[in-house]
C-alpha cells in the first residue's frame, strides 16, 4: 500500500504523454522499414522533435537573501562543524574536551 501512494504521487504525466505522443510514430517507422536494429531507432528518436508536447516551465524565481534568527542560527552551526570536522588531521581539536553551550542575548 505504501509504494502505491507513492507511486500516485509521482508526476509522470510529461513521460506518459511523449510516449503516447511517439509510439504510434515508431511503431509506424519500424514496420514500414522492416526496422531490427536500435541504433536506427535511436537515430529516428534523436531527429524527431517533441516540441509543444511538454509543459512550459515554470520561471525561475531569485529570492533575495533575508537573514533571521534561525538561518543564523544554521548557518553559525554548519560554519563551526566545517571548521570542526575540516582539522581533524592533525587534530587540532580534542573532541572529549569540546562542550557546547547557547548564547542568549538580552535587550539591556
Amino acid at each position: 500500500p505504501d509504494m502505491i501512494t507513492w507511486a500516485a504521487g509521482l508526476p509522470l504525466q510529461p513521460c506518459l504523454r511523449i510516449m503516447q505522443h511517439l509510439l504510434p510514430q515508431l511503431e509506424q517507422f519500424c514496420t514500414a522499414g522492416n526496422v531490427n536494429d536500435e541504433n536506427i531507432v535511436v537515430d529516428f528518436l534523436k531527429t524527431t522533435t517533441m516540441v509543444g508536447l511538454l509543459p512550459v516551465p515554470h520561471p525561475i524565481l531569485i529570492r533575495k537573501y533575508q537573514q533571521n534568527e534561525f538561518t543564523s542560527l544554521w548557518f553559525t552551526t554548519y560554519i563551526w562543524g566545517v571548521v570542526y570536522l575540516r582539522n581533524q588531521s592533525p587534530a587540532f581539536f580534542d573532541a572529549a574536551h569540546i562542550r557546547l553551550f547557547t548564547i542568549s542575548y538580552v535587550d539591556a
